[in-house]
């Protein structure tokens, strides 16, 4: 139980941490000045929040199946910062939005060099991606221990 506890946990404070920075002048961690003039943070939240709260939902209901789908779900999530931040950055090939990106974040707290002009992950997305690395990883053990338990439970 105690890795369901830890994952529960972090997963709150996932969709916490990304409600903050997305809503909440933190500058210089963020920059909410700088976003493009057609973003739309009502749609941001909404898509966000709701994936994640169902991924919650998921991890909640307390079989090892519905929370190993809660545990791909936030693999998919951790996966798509990585190829938008961390592809771009190690590679040098542009992800939709790169340019945006050099406009969006070049001001924001930055602890890993520039390459060649490639910015890469600031500090804001540094944290949200080990959250959710974490999340994963504990979601993860949380599932494989339901899944052992119930194992146990049911006998041979």
């Amino acid at each position: 139980m105690r890795w369901h506890r830890l994952a529960t946990l972090l997963q709150v404070v996932l969709l916490a941490y990304w409600v903050a920075t997305e809503v909440v002048d933190l500058y210089p961690l963020n920059d909410l000045a700088s976003r493009p003039a057609d973003y739309d943070l009502q749609a941001s939240i909404a898509v966000n929040v709701l994936q994640q709260l169902a991924y919650m939902a998921l991890f909640a209901v307390g079989l090892w199946w519905t929370a190993a789908a809660a545990t791909v779900g936030y693999g998919v999530y951790l996966g798509l910062q990585l190829w938008t931040w961390w592809v771009p950055y190690l590679t040098g090939v542009a992800a939709d939005g790169a340019d945006r990106k050099l406009d969006q974040f070049s001001d924001t707290v930055s602890v890993l060099p520039v390459i060649d002009g490639r910015i890469g992950p600031d500090l804001q997305h540094l944290v949200l991606q080990t959250l959710t690395a974490l999340t994963v990883l504990c979601s993860a053990m949380a599932a494989r221990a339901l899944r052992r338990a119930r194992t146990i439970d049911l006998g041979p």
